[in-house]
């Protein structure tokens, strides 16, 4: 009988050592990995936006830098005419993007050295295209002397 009970004893001894075990190796709680996933999906919300608006905001940039290239090759061609003539002149490239060139004699030709032999005309243009949802507009200005013809 003797041999039962320590039988017995050591078993009891042996089932508390196991459970005090368990209980230093316990894993997290369910309130734990809610928390922990909650702060995860906020980071992840946060990085999402971010690359989104990066996307955004370099679409942008690409469409307004296309027009800004177009409206530089429309006003070099007016501004390389020997003719330098009056008037408006329309156009447009590829379906997105309108222009529209204006010449003309500038108003006050009276601080011009001789306005006799010179004219001084503005040109002026301006190109509007579509960026998403919203209609935008680039306006370039510059003036140009040109010699009157004195016919």
């Amino acid at each position: 009988m003797r041999s039962q009970v320590a039988d017995f004893r050591s078993q009891i001894l042996q089932l508390k050592t196991q459970n005090s075990e368990l209980q230093t190796q316990r894993g997290f709680t369910l309130l734990e990995v809610v928390v922990a996933m909650a702060i995860v999906g906020l980071g992840v919300v946060t990085l999402l936006e971010i690359f989104s608006s990066g996307l955004r905001l370099g679409s942008r940039s690409s469409v307004r830098s296309e027009a800004v290239a177009y409206s530089r090759q429309v006003m070099d061609e007016a501004l390389s005419s020997r003719s330098g003539r009056e008037g408006v002149q329309e156009g447009s490239f590829a379906e997105k993007y309108r222009w529209k060139l204006r010449v003309g004699p500038v108003r006050d030709e009276s601080k011009l050295p001789s306005p006799d032999l010179w004219e001084l005309r503005e040109i002026v243009f301006e190109m509007e295209y579509r960026d998403g949802d919203r209609e935008r507009k680039i306006e370039l200005k510059t003036l140009r002397l040109v010699k009157r013809n004195t016919r």
